[in-house]
């Protein structure tokens, strides 16, 4: 079977999983009565996990190869996955499987994303890396619909997701392991300063859209709550952000393919700020709610996959592990911070600032491009 075609199909149930993960968690725990900001940091335990994986990848990436690496990730995140059904609700329990999938979804993206990139043609990466982006937003937007499944049983949207793990694992028989070129001289340390230096700007694509991900799918489920607004919808307005993003993934990174990246990530970030400026004033209107939310993912939602490819373009094929690392470190880092500062700002201000919030952070952004140099390595 074709190696790009299963890495796409094993990103699509990795990101139905943590579409899926993050809101029902967040529901579930909101049903038990823990308040919001505590709901927010236990939820924070997944990238947690998530981040402190990405400081031991690379090494055995470059020593064992892709393959054995994925096998590793699938095994933490199904385990994890079925224990939530099996054991049952206990708090500290749930934050220690919600830190084990991090960990297993984190080798998971690293280990795919690196792959794509490397495998990609320097005059398609913008295109490959966007089928990358479009396969997770894909099944981003599927998971929250498993949140109808607890009609049948708590236990059940954990077996099914589960199930699909287990059943997406087979594919990876089918292809060649292989491993990516090693980089050669310097320590770590001075390797990733280097080149952070060098793709600060690229880096801060994947940070933003993490935060906004993980601040949406962990706070939006509270503050819509707050506004009365049923589980049913709330099941259906999250996957209209990634719905949303769906649309122009490809396009944006065709466009960048032949504008640069750079340019089109600010005027991206822009758009995207101005949309959630705006979704505090519709209030409950479930269908402005989700019109919003589809517009923003149109304009942000191919933020982790543009900026990769421009890590990508910016560095040698030596030093694509380590910028991915670096990549990966950044988008758990705003997983990370996302729903504590939303859950913050929600209990400070009110539910109306998680959008300023994010709205701000996308604005900073596009004025930040300005001071970006690009220098060889």
């Amino acid at each position: 079977m074709n190696r790009f075609f299963v890495l796409l199909i094993l990103v699509l149930v990795a990101g139905a999983s943590q579409g899926l993960i993050l809101p029902l968690l967040s529901l579930l725990l909101e049903k038990q009565g823990i308040a919001a900001s505590v709901n927010s940091l236990s939820a924070a335990a997944l990238y947690v996990g998530a981040l402190l994986a990405v400081f031991f990848v690379e090494k055995p990436l470059v020593r064992y190869g892709y393959k054995p690496l994925l096998v590793v990730g699938l095994v933490m995140v199904v385990s994890s996955t079925f224990l939530f059904a099996v054991i049952g609700y206990s708090f500290i329990i749930w934050l220690v499987l919600r830190f084990l999938v991090g960990v297993g979804d984190s080798i998971l993206h690293y280990a795919t994303q690196t792959w794509i990139a490397d495998q990609s043609p320097e005059n398609k990466r913008g295109r490959y890396m966007s089928l990358y982006g479009l396969m997770y937003s894909l099944g981003f937007s599927i998971g929250p619909l498993g949140i109808n499944l607890l009609a049948y049983g708590t236990w059940v949207p954990f077996i099914v997701m589960g199930s699909l793990f287990g059943m997406t694992g087979l594919l990876l028989y089918t292809i060649r392991n292989e491993r990516p070129p090693a980089r050669k001289g310097g320590s770590s340390s001075k390797t990733y300063g280097r080149v952070y230096v060098l793709v600060w700007l690229p880096l801060l694509a994947p940070f933003l859209y993490g935060l906004m991900e993980a601040a949406l799918n962990v706070s939006f489920p509270i503050y819509a709550a707050e506004l009365h607004i049923s589980d049913g919808w709330i099941s259906l307005i999250l996957p209209s952000f990634v719905l949303g993003s769906l649309l122009l993934q490809v396009p944006l990174g065709m466009l960048s393919d032949r504008f640069g990246p750079q340019l089109i990530l600010r005027v991206c970030a822009v758009l995207g700020g101005l949309v959630f400026f705006i979704v505090p004033f519709v209030g409950d209107h479930v269908y402005g709610l989700m019109i919003l939310f589809a517009l923003a993912g149109t304009f942000v939602g191919s933020f982790f996959g543009l900026g990769l490819a421009y890590v990508a373009m910016l560095l040698p094929r030596t030093l694509l592990a380590s910028g991915n690392v670096l990549a990966s470190l950044h988008f758990d880092s705003g997983s990370l911070v996302g729903p504590g500062l939303g859950g913050l700002a929600m209990e400070a201000f009110g539910g109306a600032s998680l959008f300023y919030m994010l709205g701000s952070f996308l604005i900073l952004f596009a004025l930040a491009g300005v001071f970006f140099r690009h220098r060889a390595f």
